[in-house]
C-alpha cells in the first residue's frame, strides 16, 4: 500500500471467520501483512508495513508530555495489530476487534490515498450523509 494510492467505495461481507476479502484493487501483489489501527470516527485503518512505518514515524514525532498527544500516541500504539493477509486476498481483522469497534458483518471499505478504511456499512452511511455537505463547502473555500 505505501507506493500506491488507494481510492473507491466496495461492499463486502465478513464471512464466519471474521475474514474480509479485500478488493483486489487495494492488494499489492505479494502483499502477505497488513497493520489494523484504531481510525477515525469510529473505522479501522489497514496499511502495509512501510505505510505502517510512515505511521509510526508521524506518532514519534508527538510531544509525549502534552496530555492530548500522549493521549492519542497512547491509543493508536495500542489499537495496532498486526494481521495476515492469505493467498486468496482476504485480510483476517478478528471479531474481538470488530466487536471493539461497532463492525457489525456489512463492511464498507473505502480508499483513503495512503491507507483503506473498515466500515460498518450503516456508520459509513452515516457518516457520508453527515459530511456530504460541507464536503463542497470545504472544496470551494480552499480553491
Amino acid at each position: 500500500m505505501g507506493k500506491t494510492i488507494y481510492y473507491g467505495t466496495y461492499y463486502r461481507n465478513l464471512d464466519a471467520k471474521g475474514r474480509l476479502l479485500i478488493p483486489s484493487k487495494l492488494v499489492e501483489e505479494g502483499l502477505k501483512e497488513a497493520f489494523v489501527v484504531r481510525g477515525h470516527e469510529g473505522c479501522l485503518a489497514v496499511y502495509d508495513p512501510e505505510g505502517f512505518q510512515k505511521f509510526i514515524a508521524h506518532y514519534m514525532e508527538m510531544d509525549f508530555e502534552d496530555p492530548g498527544q500522549r493521549a492519542k500516541m497512547r491509543l493508536a500504539a495500542a489499537s495496532a495489530t498486526p494481521t495476515k493477509i492469505d493467498a486468496v486476498g482476504r485480510l483476517l481483522v478478528g471479531k474481538q476487534l470488530l466487536q471493539d469497534y461497532g463492525i457489525g458483518d456489512q463492511i464498507t471499505i473505502i480508499g483513503v490515498f495512503d491507507h483503506f478504511e473498515v466500515w460498518d456499512q450503516q456508520a459509513w452511511i452515516r457518516y457520508a450523509v453527515a459530511n456530504g455537505l460541507s464536503y463542497d463547502t470545504n472544496i470551494r473555500s480552499k480553491a
